[in-house]
């Protein structure tokens, strides 16, 4: 009888080999080491399907924060005027952005 190498198996491929065996195949092993070799055709036509196939972006590009509007909204809060600030903030093209930078700016003198 020939021994199996074994090298490299990892728990599910000993799980397997466990299944194989009770459900009555002769050479358990083999089978499960012919599974785990390399197919490089498999391997080239996914490395060329995935170059080729390039999904349209579908993120639109942020707009350009509003650095002044976020300095005067600092300057708002650091007044403790929040609804000064929020107006400032959502009445620029990119909100979240806007009052996002601002933090840079609240606390510092």
């Amino acid at each position: 009888m020939r021994t199996i190498r074994r090298d490299g198996w990892t728990a599910a491929d000993y799980d397997s080999e466990q299944i194989l065996h009770e459900l009555g195949h002769r050479n358990a092993a083999a089978r499960v080491n012919r599974a785990r070799r390399p197919r490089p055709l498999r391997r080239a036509w996914r490395t060329l399907r995935a170059r080729f196939h390039r999904p349209a972006a579908t993120v639109t590009p942020a707009a350009c924060i509003d650095w002044a509007a976020a300095r005067a909204a600092a300057d708002a809060v650091n007044r403790g005027d929040t609804g000064e600030a929020d107006r400032i903030v959502q009445a620029t093209a990119d909100p979240r952005g806007t009052a996002f930078a601002a933090f840079r700016f609240i606390g510092v003198e």
